[in-house]
């Protein structure tokens, strides 16, 4: 057999080798590392908060930012179980126009306040509503002065959002010297008082 017709057999060989390689490959789809594109959804993103229902129905736990839509859902599952007595935060803060929409609720439904871990800024609005308050243990309140969102700067006037807000404390009974003192902290800072001093501005109840 001539040299030629032996290396023309031999290249035969490997092609055949190669293409019975790389046939499989293709065929179950491997496109070495890229990854395959997933079709697009439209699933909207989830609220920055729950709520959740205790088993017996008396307490609700609301954790997570306080943002839009937080007061509509909070009333809905207080009109559906009428024994809830208590809403219990966790929460560091988020929308003042929402947060006073929750006052309203605890105000409505006649509901004690209790806070777990930090409960902050637009938050403590929301637990000086309830007509009874009490920290958990490790639970902290904390407090600090608004301040002018960029976006609505010179349609709202923080001072006076930060007055009306004051007045809530104030109708709570708490000391006078402790909210200028929580308002007086800059908003980029935070104030978390002590338990003593919790109780004797009075925030929170007698343990």
């Amino acid at each position: 057999m001539a040299a030629d017709e032996i290396l023309l057999k031999a290249l035969g060989v490997l092609a055949a080798l190669a293409l019975a390689i790389m046939v499989p490959a293709a065929l179950s789809g491997d496109q070495g590392t890229a990854e395959r594109a997933e079709p697009a959804t439209n699933r909207p993103e989830p609220p920055p908060y729950t709520l959740t229902l205790s088993p017996g129905q008396s307490r609700i736990d609301l954790q997570g930012r306080i943002d839009f839509g937080i007061t509509a859902e909070l009333s809905a599952l207080l009109e559906d179980a009428p024994g809830v007595r208590t809403l219990r935060l966790q929460s560091p803060g988020g929308r003042v126009a929402e947060a006073r929409g929750l006052v309203t609720l605890v105000k409505r439904f006649a509901l004690a306040t209790t806070a777990r871990g930090d409960c902050a800024s637009a938050c403590t609005l929301v637990f000086i509503a309830g007509h009874s308050r009490e920290l958990a243990p490790g639970a902290r309140l904390g407090f600090h002065a608004y301040a002018q969102h960029s976006q609505m700067f010179g349609l709202i006037d923080p001072a006076a959002e930060q007055a009306r807000d004051s007045a809530l404390f104030a109708e709570a009974g708490v000391d006078a010297e402790f909210i200028d003192r929580a308002m007086a902290t800059p908003h980029r800072a935070m104030w978390f008082p002590g338990r003593r001093a919790l109780i004797d501005a009075g925030v929170i109840d007698q343990p």
